[in-house]
């Protein structure tokens, strides 16, 4: 909660997301006298940021647990064939 601050604010309205209708900044106090155009420019790097991260995503733990039982399934077949 912001009570009794001034604070500057970037409000960026309706970025491209089926979830989020705006993001909001707040700008670093040391920062206040910066342009507004440069300010913009960096909210917006930032939603592109994100954005990229969010939609990488890790391998399900799941996807990797079966291609290790499968890995482990074919080296049991090789053994048992070369020994037996």
């Amino acid at each position: 909660m912001l009570k009794g601050v001034n604070k500057l604010i970037v409000d960026v309205a309706n970025p491209d997301s089926e979830f989020f209708e705006r993001a909001i900044f707040f700008v670093k106090p040391q920062m206040k006298d910066t342009p507004t155009k440069e300010l913009n420019k960096g909210a917006d790097e930032l939603l592109v940021k994100a954005g990229k991260q969010r939609k990488r995503s890790a391998i399900p733990a799941g996807v990797v647990f079966a291609g290790a039982a499968g890995f482990g399934a074919a080296v049991a077949a090789v053994l048992i064939k070369l020994v037996g």
